[in-house]
């Protein structure tokens, strides 16, 4: 595969359509790592929390 950055010289401004692209998956991936983070970590937190919470109520 051909890198596309190779033909940019340097004295050439970058096309706005690939500044777009990149941030448009640089934003894909932090929402994934997002998704991921509130369903491994933060959803079982909370309902291990809630079901610690009603065995404390019933002792």
């Amino acid at each position: 595969m051909e890198n596309p950055f190779k033909k940019v010289i340097n004295s050439e401004k970058l096309p706005d359509i690939i500044k777009e692209k990149v941030m448009d998956d640089i934003n894909v991936v932090k929402l994934a790592l997002d998704v991921t983070d509130l369903l491994t970590i933060k959803y079982p937190e909370a309902i291990n929390d809630i079901f610690n919470l009603s065995r404390k109520n019933k002792k």
